[in-house]
């Protein structure tokens, strides 16, 4: 197993327990035994390597390519939904490198993607805005869930986060919506 393995591993296993913000760089070198200078060679900071983790744990079962935003959004519960601790203390943090942020970004280009390709315009800034913050709405949605237990089926979360989805948004990507 190489290193990224083991600090990858060294990561879900204290993310399990707490969250990314008190996480110490400190606590993830020794979970994993290793050193400050192996672990600044390979990532940036924790919450880079927290994101490498979910990405490789987690994120495996989440297409982009997915055909419809249902199909996306059901992908990230079921994935997350076997993860729910690991996820929950990942997206705890707002820091600008945080997973939560990560979640975000791949939400926001999976719609703007889907919007784009139904006729959207991509040079409205007042859309690619709306955009993002519907990105930031649906992750904090997710988030909400994660924390309450995952008590609600996917197909009730997926009813709210459409709920709440702008209207220029819906416009455009009714189609993907059903």
């Amino acid at each position: 197993m190489n290193m990224k393995k083991y600090f990858e591993q060294g990561m879900m296993n204290l993310l399990e327990k707490k969250n990314i913000d008190s996480i110490t760089v400190v606590e993830i070198i020794d979970e994993v035994g290793s050193c400050k200078g192996t672990f600044y060679n390979l990532y940036i900071d924790k919450y880079y390597l927290c994101c490498n983790c979910l990405e490789h744990n987690v994120y495996g079962a989440v297409s982009v390519q997915a055909s419809s935003w249902k199909e996306f959004i059901m992908q990230c519960l079921g994935a997350f939904e076997k993860h729910a601790k690991v996820v929950l203390h990942a997206f705890d943090s707002k820091d600008v490198n945080s997973a939560r942020r990560q979640h975000e970004k791949l939400t926001f280009e999976f719609l703007a993607k889907k919007y784009v390709a139904n006729g959207g315009d991509p040079s409205s800034a007042i859309n690619m805005i709306t955009l993002k913050l519907y990105s930031e709405a649906v992750t904090e949605i997710i988030y909400k869930w994660l924390e309450g237990g995952c008590r609600e089926s996917g197909e009730e979360l997926y009813g709210l986060i459409c709920a709440v989805i702008p209207q220029t948004v819906f416009k455009e990507l009714r189609e993907q919506i059903a």
